[in-house]
Parts: C-alpha cells; structure tokens; sequence
C-alpha cells in the first residue's frame, strides 16, 4: 500500500529538493568564478612573466659585461614585482566578476569563497615559476662559477633552497592578493572615500606577512624597526597562515553586506 505524501512531509521533501538545487547550483558558480578570475589573472601573468624574463636577461648581461655580478638576478626582479603584480590585479579582477557572478545565480558567499580558491590558486602558480625560474638560475651561476647568493635578506640563501623560495612567494603572492581584492571590493561597496579611508585596515594582513617572512625590500627593514628577531622557516610559516587567514576574514567582512550594482548591456 503505498500513501500519499501530503502536508509537511511532502513539503519537507520539496525543502531538501530545493535546498539540494542550491548547493548544486552554488558548488558550479564557485568553480566558474574561480576558473574565471584564476585564467583571467594568468592571461595577463603570462606576459607578466615574459616582462620579467626579458628584464632579468637585460640586467644580467649588463651585470655580467661590466663585470659587476653580484648576485641573483631572477630574484630580484621576482621578490620586487610579482606580488605586487598580484595585488593590483586583486584590485581589479574581483570587482570586474561580481556583478555577473550574481546576475549567472551566484551567490555572495560562493563569490567569497571563490575569491579564497582563486587567491591560493594563484599564490601557489606563481610560487611555483618564482622558485623554478631561480633554481634555474642557481643552476647557471654555479656552472658559471658565478655567486648565486642573494642581494637582499630573504628566508632562503640562494635559489638551491627552492622548497623554502616556494613557500615565501606562495605566502607573498595569495595574501597580497587577497588584500587587494578587498581594497577593490572596498571601493566597489563604500565608495571612493570611504574606501580610501578603510585601506589602512585593509593592508593589515600585508603587515603581517611582511612581518613574518621579512624577506625582500621591506620584510626585512620593517621587522628590524620593530624589533623583532631574525625570521625561522616554522615562525615564518604560522605567521604567514594567521597573515591569510586575517586577508580572507578581511576580505569577507568587506564583501558580505556590498551593494552588488546590477549588471547592464
């Protein structure tokens, strides 16, 4: 015998039906925004890269003509740029991607958490090429009988430690941008001065990583006018974790309530 389902038990079926349509639909509109926002970066990285190559080419032959070689020359040119790259491009990539987001059936909280993905998704590519492109190099001063120590303070001595290199830049690059896709949704939810105002607070997790890792042109000079000790790998890398997980908290606080502007053709 079978019963006809009625009343609350047929409405309760039709709750969970529904609710199940929504984390579906959630779950694909997290992988397009961070498909989306991770490829889009990438487009214009990639030429990033190529910039970057073609720049540490020229100041390596000029070092190495002049005889006045000193040191890596990929890191340099890596650890003054590549999250700073990151950062603008948190500005703008966010910002462009949330109102279609929305408009496709997004949510805000799938935006957010496609925002975290897409920041480590990126820490971890671009860590990857830093720490490549300067095991690469360190392979070649040593051929060369060249030193491949570094000019600057940084964690790792040369780019032989490229596990370590490759925590630093992952560290660096998803935290820097993560501050600035909550810096553009600042701006995209409070306006030009207000967000202007807000960047301050917004730039804490910067603080903090900078602080933890001191490596590069500011880690190192900053922690030092603090007086804090030299940085280990293990206090490095919890200090770097606390340091994301204050850009994402930043970065949700910021998005959660914003007026998301509608989209127009």
């Amino acid at each position: 015998m079978t019963e006809n389902l009625t009343g609350p038990t047929a409405l309760t079926g039709r709750e969970a039906q529904r609710a199940a349509v929504r984390r579906t639909a959630e779950r694909r509109s997290l992988r397009t925004a961070t498909w989306s926002m991770s490829a889009g970066t990438w487009q214009i990285g990639a030429w990033f890269w190529v910039i970057v190559l073609i720049i540490a080419g020229i100041i390596g032959y000029v070092e190495v003509r002049t005889d006045i070689l000193d040191g890596s020359v990929i890191d340099g040119v890596v650890s003054g740029s590549a999250k700073f790259f990151l950062f603008v491009m948190g500005i703008i990539a966010p910002i462009a991607s949330v109102a279609v987001h929305v408009a496709a059936g997004g949510t805000r909280r799938s935006f957010i958490r496609s925002t975290w993905c897409t920041a480590v998704i990126l820490g971890l590519t671009f860590a990857l090429v830093a720490a490549v492109l300067g095991y690469v190099e360190w392979l070649v001063f040593r051929a060369q009988g060249w030193s491949p120590e570094l000019d600057r303070a940084q964690l790792y001595v040369d780019g032989g430690q490229v596990g370590t290199a490759f925590l630093v830049q992952a560290f660096f690059c998803s935290v820097y941008w993560l501050s600035g896709a909550a810096i553009g949704m600042g701006y995209y939810g409070f306006g030009v001065w207000r967000g202007t105002f807000a960047i301050p607070l917004l730039l804490v997790p910067v603080v903090l990583v900078e602080l933890a890792f001191q490596s590069g042109y500011f880690g190192r000079p900053f922690a030092q006018a603090v007086g804090l000790a030299d940085a280990q790998v293990l206090t490095a890398v919890v200090g770097g974790l606390v340091a994301l997980a204050a850009a994402a908290l930043t970065f949700h606080l910021v998005t959660r309530s914003v007026a998301i502007a509608p989209v127009t053709t």
